[in-house]
């Protein structure tokens, strides 16, 4: 209910934003012409060197800071051919909106099903099917808004809001009846969601714009709070902006777990209750130039109980020299905390894109992404590392004092426009990936388990006919993943996928069908599987698979305001395992994916 009665107070807000909202702005007005009088006053021609040419004569060249709402709001910026004809485009001011709210957004609807058929393991029915025996399904509505300069005024406001019906199997229950029921859906926590992505309101000013509610700080890690927001523009090319709110539980998809009771343990003893709130702070600038844009700063992330504050410093940016070359990046670095050990390197991208001229492109680029979660937000949802599975053994859970796991990878890619008008494009791209060696506890702490570090190797190519038969793009592209030194990333990878588009309706819509043929292997350590006794340290997997797939995707815009798509896919899987000293075939499974989406854009 409080949650309902938070979203019912801002649509309260909005609404009620431009009574309350002209004395302030009369006030910021006045503000205004006090200071360029002061301005003009304190002024000489002696000790200033001469203003810049206004735009318009006699006028003062209008001061325009950067907007980092999220979206255009300049007219100009948008009302032009290559945009006016997206969907998803912010709509442009007429005579009768300019001097009273202008409202726009979206409704999307999406379904999606999935199930398995297949047959007996071992020819046994005792023992249970190869495949699934759950099908899965959800429905999903979601509600973007913008309310701009409402009444005329300073104020906008957006609201983004979902939700989300799953089916659960509610007769299948856990060992531990007093433990939730079975759940099959992917998501958060594969339960039915009712998601408040953003809900605020912001005053903009001159040089200021003032946020509050739920919001993305997108400047600072894209972090997400509840609460508020200063952007102070120093020039037109440099902004301040600071914040302080409750931080949500990361990765969440649903007001029902945004502020769930949070959980901390030692490792080797039933968790123990750490309140509900997080609280964050942060302050940095953005920056943007006619070749350049970014931002930096700091953030604070303080739970009120059982877990010491986590401070990290944030920075991301773009550059763009000339038209051939460019850079970016995106950087998280923790300085206090469990997971700095003194500094830690949390995350870190940074690439290039090269094109040195209009048949060629290069691109390269590294990633690391490593352990970034509150352990007491975590251990919300973990079960206690010692109970019935008994404090000798590891835990699928990996539970408090949080191991940090990093994946990295090195990326590089070529792609060629052939022939003429560059009707063919050709692209090779490789990647090499590593995690370091991980070290796994039991819970009672007595037995550990250090997995050595694993290395891959990922190969891509294509070649796209953009021109070819009946109008139809065709293409062919093939992957490869294996695994390189003592321990395997992942299992040995092949794929092959052909495929066909066109399109519809004079430029309305597209179609696109494909066929592809994948197999995986996984593949052990020198020791190998030699017996069912084997270690997990020496064996990793034991099985291969086989799976060809068919299927294709529609898109249509059905009218300016309403779109749709849909999507079919029929896959078949033949699995072999190991088992004990032999090696088994499992029934083929059969599995249909399905998916349709309507969005009306108002």
């Amino acid at each position: 209910m409080r949650r309902v009665a938070c979203v019912l107070g801002l649509g309260l807000l909005v609404t009620a934003a431009p009574a309350w909202a002209q004395v302030v702005e009369e006030d910021e007005e006045e503000d205004e012409d006090e200071e360029e009088d002061e301005e003009d006053e304190e002024a000489t021609p002696a000790a200033k060197p001469k203003p810049k040419p206004a735009a318009t004569p006699g006028k003062a060249q209008e001061f325009k800071k950067q907007d980092l709402r999220g979206h255009a709001v300049d007219a100009e910026k948008i009302a032009n051919p290559f945009q006016k004809d997206r969907f998803f485009v912010d709509k442009v001011d007429t005579e009768k909106t300019e001097d009273k709210t202008l409202i726009q957004g979206s409704l999307q609807w999406s379904n999606f099903a999935y199930r398995e058929s297949g047959g007996a393991l071992n020819g046994d029915s005792t023992q249970g099917d190869a495949n699934s025996r759950f099908n899965r399904y959800f429905t999903d509505l979601r509600l973007q808004t913008d309310f701009r300069h409402i009444a005329g005024g300073r104020w906008d406001a957006r609201i983004d809001a979902r939700t989300r019906l799953v089916n659960n199997p509610d007769d299948v229950v856990r060992a531990d009846s007093s433990q939730d029921n079975a759940r099959i859906q992917s998501g958060f926590n594969g339960t039915n969601e009712v998601e408040l992505r953003e809900a605020w309101l912001v005053r903009s000013g001159k040089r200021s714009d003032f946020f509050i509610g739920r919001q993305f700080v997108t400047d600072l890690g894209a972090i997400k709070i509840d609460g508020i927001r200063l952007d102070y523009a120093k020039s037109e090319k440099l902004t301040f902006l600071g914040f302080a709110g409750l931080y949500p539980v990361r990765g969440s998809r649903s007001v029902f777990t945004d502020y769930k009771q949070l959980q901390t343990g030692d490792g080797d003893a039933t968790l123990s209750k750490a309140g509900r709130f997080v609280g964050s702070g942060g302050f940095g600038a953005a920056y943007r130039t006619m070749n350049m844009h970014g931002a930096l700063g700091g953030v604070v992330l303080a739970p009120l109980s059982s877990e010491r504050p986590r401070v990290y410093a944030t920075a991301n940016g773009y550059y763009r020299s000339g038209s051939a070359l460019d850079l970016y990046h995106f950087a998280i670095l923790d300085l206090y905390g469990i997971a700095a050990d003194p500094i830690a390197l949390t995350n870190l991208s940074a690439g290039a894109n090269y094109k040195p001229n209009q048949r060629l492109r290069l691109t390269a680029s590294f990633n690391r992404v490593d352990t970034e979660t509150l352990n007491v937000q975590a251990g919300a949802f973990l079960d206690n590392p010692v109970g019935d599975a008994g404090g000798a053994k590891v835990q699928n859970e990996t539970i408090l004092q949080l191991r940090r796991v990093s994946t990295n990878s090195a990326r590089t890619s070529i792609s060629a426009g052939l022939g003429n008008r560059q009707r063919f494009e050709a692209t090779i791209a490789s990647a090499f990936r590593y995690r370091p060696e991980v070290t796994i506890t039991s819970a009672d702490g007595m037995t550990s388990y250090d997995l050595d570090a694993s290395k891959a190797v990922d190969i891509y190519g294509s070649i796209t006919d953009r021109r070819s038969l009946l109008d139809l793009r065709i293409g062919l592209d093939g992957s490869r993943s294996f695994g390189v030194g003592k321990t395997a990333f992942r299992s040995d990878v092949l794929a092959v996928r052909v495929f066909a588009a066109r399109e519809l309706g004079k430029g309305r819509g597209e179609w696109e069908a494909e066929v592809s043929y994948s197999t995986t292997k996984d593949r052990p350590s020198v020791t190998g599987c030699a017996s069912p006794t084997t270690s997990p340290l020496e064996c990793f997997g034991v099985s291969s698979a086989k799976i060809l797939s068919a299927g294709g995707n529609v898109y249509y815009r059905i009218r300016g305001d309403l779109f749709g798509l849909g999507s079919v896919f029929v896959s078949q899987m033949g699995l072999n395992r190991f088992d004990g000293t032999m090696t088994t075939t499992d029934p083929k499974i059969t599995s249909l994916t399905g998916f349709a989406r309507v969005a009306y854009r108002f």
